[in-house]
């Protein structure tokens, strides 16, 4: 799971691994689309919404995004801990009111991963459901797993050919170089067979 709410380096690391791979943003956004038509993604500092916005248009979500939210300002400067004061979630409740009333937003994701658990905390204050990134990335990839694809063969996230490396670690360098293990990709199910 890619645990930041750009994707950062998602689409790279499906190319690369013969597993599935869920991004925080992805996830929220697939997940909202199936809670309603349109969806907003309210975060907590202004220059995410740039970010967000390549983000969303990147996953081809663009047309079922009402809007991307942010303060003006960013409202605290220790981002670990930005959602645990009482004024801050306030604001960020408010943006999703504004969301949802001037934005036509019918699903709320509160994007950024200093958000994650934020939407246990306030879904009674929003008229619209809410999805949290973080439970939505958990659950999407519990759902890959369960599927029990096969890796791509073909396409854009077939697993590139091999090539050679310098300074990276030796795991990473012999996958790139495909020199692992046949079964060192997969993990074994109960019955001993690859998952």
């Amino acid at each position: 799971m890619v645990a930041a709410f750009g994707d950062p380096g998602l689409l790279a690391a499906r190319e690369l691994f013969d597993l599935p791979v869920v991004g925080l943003a992805e996830a929220a956004m697939l997940s909202a689309c199936m809670l309603g038509g349109r969806f907003s993604i309210i975060t907590f500092a202004p220059p995410l919404r740039g970010w967000f916005a390549d983000c969303v248009a990147t996953h081809g979500l663009a047309s079922r995004c009402a809007s991307i939210r942010a303060p003006d300002a960013a409202p605290s400067r220790d981002v670990a801990n930005v959602q645990d004061e009482a004024k801050i979630r306030d604001l960020l409740v408010r943006l999703a009111e504004q969301a949802v009333e001037e934005d036509g937003a019918e699903v709320i994701i509160f994007g950024g991963a200093p958000l994650t658990g934020l939407a246990a905390l306030i879904r009674d204050r929003v008229p619209v459901p809410v999805v949290d990134q973080t439970v939505a990335a958990v659950k999407q990839a519990e759902a890959l797993v369960a599927l029990k694809v096969r890796p791509a063969l073909a396409g854009g996230t077939r697993r590139p050919d091999p090539k050679q490396s310098r300074g990276l670690p030796r795991p990473l360098a012999d996958w790139l170089a495909h020199e692992e293990a046949p079964a060192a990709a997969h993990s074994r199910g109960p019955g001993g067979e690859n998952e």
